[in-house]
């Protein structure tokens, strides 16, 4: 077990989707409960943010001074410099129950992006849940192709969350929060397709939700687990949870590689859905925190789609 420190300056109401910048060497995530891109950058200890008007649920890189930002209807492009976004495209059967959520791109540069059925987070949350009526399943995987093809590559999906590639092996791992599961599928580079799936760990409802998750160079998975206070070290060979990395709040929400060398872990966590008194018990509840693990990650893959059309219609 490795030490998990937090940047106790550096902190959101909601953290999520933490994305490693290579050209820049800075952190960027969001904070969803106050409509906000952050960014940190470890070498100057340096922390800003820009504000949006709604809420981001996650972000892919497009250029240095782009980001896409997936919003719960759609796909944006925001420019860092002139604090400008613009609307890219939005799926044709997200609703006000259907939102989008995290999101990842393919070592081929496609833009994968899963949609929430917003009424299990309801469901979850109910005192009487076994009174809750609640239809799973509807919700959906999609991949943006790089000429703004938009597929549903999975569907039946309830709560779509982390997701990565193994590019050695070509293999893409992915996560329905509301299975409690680690899915692997084949995956084909060429065309983005994805097939077999089997179910590489199953966790147990008292560990925690599975929420964001990102890959090493070893094929190891880290998966964080909300509610569960835990980063899971699992390796998907083996079918095991082999190692944790503890943290001092429950709600850990996802984790990113990154770093110089690529082997610094950063973990988003979030102060929702804690009451007050559990805010006072987890001061750090919140803050962005990093450990130092001895084998990192890969470089993120920016977008590889052409946006001048959409952009200048």
């Amino acid at each position: 077990m490795k030490a998990v420190l937090p940047f106790e300056h550096v902190r959101a109401t909601f953290g999520e989707g933490p994305l490693w910048d290579d050209e820049n060497q800075c952190l960027f995530w969001v904070d969803n409960a106050e409509n906000k891109i952050r960014e940190f950058h470890p070498k100057t200890n340096q922390a800003t943010f820009y504000q949006l008007q709604k809420s981001p649920m996650s972000l892919a890189k497009y250029s240095k001074d782009e980001l896409i930002v997936i919003m719960k209807d759609g796909f944006y492009l925001y420019h860092l410099k002139q604090r400008t976004l613009k609307e890219l495209l939005k799926p044709n059967d997200l609703n006000e129950k259907l939102l989008l959520n995290d999101a990842k791109c393919d070592p081929q540069g496609r833009l994968w992006a899963g949609s929430v059925n917003d009424d299990f987070r309801v469901y979850k949350e109910s005192q009487d849940s076994l009174h809750t009526e609640f239809h799973g399943q509807i919700a959906s995987l999609y991949r943006l192709e790089k000429n703004l093809d938009i597929k549903i590559a999975k569907d039946k999906v309830t709560l779509s969350n982390g997701l990565d590639w193994d590019p050695v092996r070509n293999i893409m791992y992915y996560i329905d929060s509301a299975n409690q599961e680690v899915a692997q599928f084949d995956y084909d580079p060429k065309t983005g397709e994805i097939s077999n799936e089997q179910i590489v760990y199953r966790f147990k409802e008292s560990d925690g939700l599975p929420d964001g998750m990102t890959i090493d160079q070893e094929g190891m998975l880290w998966v964080a687990l909300f509610k569960g206070g835990v980063v899971a070290k699992i390796d998907p060979f083996q079918k095991e949870w082999v190692d944790s990395l503890t943290l001092p709040t429950k709600n850990v929400t996802s984790c990113a590689f990154g770093g110089e060398d690529l082997r610094t872990l950063f973990i988003t966590t979030s102060a929702e859905p804690l009451s007050e008194s559990e805010r006072s018990q987890q001061p750090t509840a919140g803050c962005l925190f990093s450990a130092q693990l001895e084998v990192g990650g890969y470089k993120t893959t920016r977008f590889q789609g052409y946006l001048k059309e959409v952009i200048h219609k």
